[in-house]
């Protein structure tokens, strides 16, 4: 039997998928958990820090996602693998995301601290290697106004993440970033770009497999995600 926590976790996942434009009353929250409003102040001080656990939650499952995915090497196609997935969560969760970043509350939540400074540190990196033309933190804002306008924007017109319009907005943010022209090729062609994209995906969704073979699967994919890109650009 679930505790009232888990309760209140659970109906927080449920009203905010099923209304991704509006954030549940406390009240919704606590009748739809089966418990007392009291419970749901003693595990969470208030309907925001229920909210803000559900963010939490669902980044830190992300960032796991994230982090498994192996580096190519390639300082930039990486900082692009990131935006993929950044934005892929962001579309897949668009409550949690609005959320994370303030668009309903005004403030902005751990999670969205906390990829602040993941973002920062894949910039730092790009700086140390000479790849910047700007400061970092300058690139930390543009990059983070670039994604949430880019998420917004797609969940208001219901398209996909991997579609042309974030493809266009990433490639626009990597040109100015790096003062590098976009390259020929098509953005996400070739075997490692196709497996890290599909190790991002695990995960995410309900896989029709057993825990051996999404472990051999992971394995798989790992050793083709981690070839080396096929572009010029180097990390040194």
């Amino acid at each position: 039997m679930r505790s009232g926590r888990e309760n209140l976790l659970a109906a927080a996942r449920t009203l905010l998928a099923e209304r991704p434009d509006h954030e549940p009353t406390t009240r919704e929250l606590y009748e739809a958990a089966g418990v007392s409003a009291p419970t749901l102040y003693h595990h969470f001080g208030d309907k925001d820090g229920l909210v803000e656990a559900v963010v939490d939650e669902a980044f830190a499952a992300y960032l796991e996602r994230k982090r498994a995915v192996p580096s190519t090497g390639d300082l930039v196609a990486d900082f692009e693998a990131g935006w993929d997935m950044h934005v892929t969560f962001g579309v897949e969760n668009p409550a949690l995301y609005a959320v994370m970043f303030g668009r309903t509350s005004g403030r902005r939540s751990r999670a969205a601290r906390v990829a602040e400074e993941e973002l920062r540190a894949s910039l730092a990196r790009l700086d140390d290697a000479g790849l910047l033309v700007v400061g970092v933190e300058e690139a930390l804002h543009l990059s983070t106004a670039m994604a949430v306008g880019c998420v917004g924007q797609l969940s208001h017109l219901g398209e996909p993440a991997d579609g042309p319009l974030s493809r266009s907005m990433r490639t626009v943010l990597v040109g100015h970033l790096t003062g590098a022209r976009p390259a020929d090729d098509t953005p996400g062609q070739g075997p490692a770009a196709t497996a890290r994209a599909l190790l991002a995906r695990l995960g995410s969704v309900q896989e029709p497999f057993t825990d051996a073979e999404l472990a051999l699967l992971r394995q798989w994919l790992g050793a083709l995600a981690a070839r080396p890109a096929p572009r010029g650009r180097t990390s040194s």
